[in-house]
């Protein structure tokens, strides 16, 4: 048995090496695609186009790696029926769950670590991405001129020169639109110029000669201002900028964030929620109609996320050793002395009549009668109108909360649901293999676009209703492998009767063989018919 076992996950290999290389390729070739308008023409260097490309592979590997198990256990099993390599081990007496035990072992395990590349490698990647793709939007290239076109020297700021030249920087009938003003409009026309860099190379100076500009006063439309100049520089800041590796970043995504860190996040913001749910439920609660029994509330959040709870503190404490705790010191109180207080001074009594002398013997004038103070009244409040302010607050607040706690939820599921996809289609894949021997590589190509096709469907609609509150996320993000590991685990329940045969196997004798089926039942039914007529 040891040896059908490296037989049966050696074939597996190099289909699921040459599926993942291909299908990642293939998405990244679209990456690129899509980004390359965002690094051609800023004058990049190669560390850093190198590092944009390196830094997108774990997000492209984290979705291909589920579908590449697919194509490989598809293939494998497909070959192995058409070569009747499948009635070989049957006539052996090897039933086909038998094969797919070493296969779902290494299914498990390959699981296993795509959840910790999910959960330590591609947020970092995420967070340096991230990072890399600002440094590259602040880079501007140097400036280069056309002759005859439109140069957006910045996204306020055109320049339209008729003719140059490149060895003087010398223009010739220079058209400049300014509209850094707003609604001020400024337009410069001049006879010819000459353009040149600031000493640091990042501003432009342009030299001009013999022209006028016109703008609007003030963006009044019906008042247009020109002035004339013989000599005029126009200076434009910031048109270059090279690249700048940015050091420090603290702010972190949800999916730049490992699982852990997003369950310390998640406690936190969770009895915040508690918090401010409480309150809309005691304003509502005043706001309520006399002999009203029931009261709508946002749905309530645990105080931790079950999952990212058993696998940050469950898990790691049964392997782990556990950290012995210091004892506290015991603290023995001394007595103390008691505590002296001064009585304060008696009041100085005087009887009526009597004045008050100061030590010089003068007589101190006795205090002015107290004015009685009036306390202005305060302005009636309208209790209704503030419980309904404060409960419009909080209901503003707990939707910002619901979807903070929402999104985490769904990002620690996704983790998990998308590594564990790699075990599902092991399970659905052989039973499809083994039904259609004989399809070959379009079938298995075929059948594992489909498949998946289906998979990301169910896994992004489950997300998007998890992100609106609608669903639980542990029940939007594992509904698409719950489906197809039950679909998967019927097909392999039923694998034993599959047959392979040289002469069919293929999806048009399935096609043949069904409509032969259907013919002989309705052959079947007018016999029945007929029998009972007779």
């Amino acid at each position: 048995m040891k040896l059908v076992t490296r037989y049966v996950v050696r074939e597996h290999v190099g289909p699921l090496l040459f599926a993942l290389s291909a299908l990642t390729s293939l998405l990244m070739l679209q990456y690129v695609a899509r980004q390359l308008a965002n690094l051609a023409g800023k004058g990049l260097p190669w560390s850093a186009i190198g590092k944009f490309f390196v830094l997108s592979l774990p997000f492209t590997i984290a979705m291909t790696m589920p579908m590449a198990v697919l194509v490989a256990t598809l293939f494998t099993f497909g070959r192995m029926a058409a070569e009747h390599e499948i009635t070989a081990f049957k006539a052996s007496g090897v039933r086909v769950r038998t094969l797919m035990l070493p296969v779902l072992a290494c299914a498990f395990l390959l699981s296993i670590a795509m959840v910790a590349f999910n959960d330590q490698v591609l947020p970092r990647a995420n967070h340096e991405l991230r990072i890399l793709q600002n440094d590259i939007a602040k880079t501007k290239p140097t400036l280069a001129l056309r002759d005859q076109a439109m140069n957006a020297v910045t996204d306020q700021f055109f320049l339209r020169i008729a003719r140059s030249n490149a060895n003087t920087n010398k223009m010739y009938d220079v058209v400049i639109y300014d509209l850094t003003k707003g609604p001020e409009r400024k337009t410069i026309y001049a006879d010819s110029g000459v353009f040149s860099l600031t000493p640091n190379g990042q501003d432009l100076l342009l030299q001009l000669f013999d022209g006028y500009s016109q703008e609007f006063v003030r963006g009044d439309a019906r008042r247009l201002q020109r002035s004339f100049f013989r000599d005029q520089t126009v200076k434009v800041r910031g048109i270059t900028r090279g690249f700048e590796s940015t050091s420090n970043d603290d702010y972190r995504s949800d999916r730049e964030m490992t699982v852990c860190e997003m369950h310390r996040r998640y406690a936190a913001d969770a009895m915040e929620f508690r918090r401010v749910r409480q309150e809309y439920i005691m304003y509502a609660s005043q706001l309520v109609a006399p002999g009203t029994k029931t009261l709508r509330a946002p749905r309530d959040r645990p105080v931790e996320e079950g999952l990212a709870r058993f696998y940050c503190v469950t898990l790691p404490s049964l392997f782990l050793p556990k950290k012995a705790k210091a004892q506290a010191p015991v603290v023995t109180a001394t007595p103390q002395a008691p505590v002296v207080t001064a009585a304060p001074p008696a009041p100085v009594v005087t009887p009526p009549g009597d004045t008050l002398k100061d030590s010089l013997g003068a007589v101190i004038p006795p205090p002015p009668p107290a004015a009685t103070i009036t306390p202005p009244v305060p302005p009636a409040i309208d209790t209704t109108t503030m419980y309904r302010g404060a409960m419009n607050a909080a209901e503003a607040q707990l939707v910002v909360s619901r979807e903070g706690l929402d999104g985490l939820t769904v990002e620690i599921h996704k983790k998990f649901a998308l590594s564990f996809a790699c075990l599902v289609f092991v399970l659905f894949g052989p039973p499809i293999a083994l039904r259609f021997p004989r399809g070959g590589v379009g079938a298995t190509l075929g059948v594992s676009i489909g498949v998946f096709g289906l998979y990301y469907i169910c896994l992004m609609g489950g997300e998007a209703l998890a992100d609106k509150g609608l669903v639980p996320a542990s029940i939007a993000m594992w509904i698409a492998n719950a489906i197809f590991a039950m679909i998967g685990v019927v097909l392999l329940w039923r694998v034993e009767s599959t047959t392979d045969t040289s002469r069919g196997g293929g999806i048009r004798d399935w096609w043949v063989d069904r409509e032969a089926r259907r013919a002989l039942a309705a052959q079947m039914r007018q016999e029945q018919a007929a029998a009972v007529d007779a």
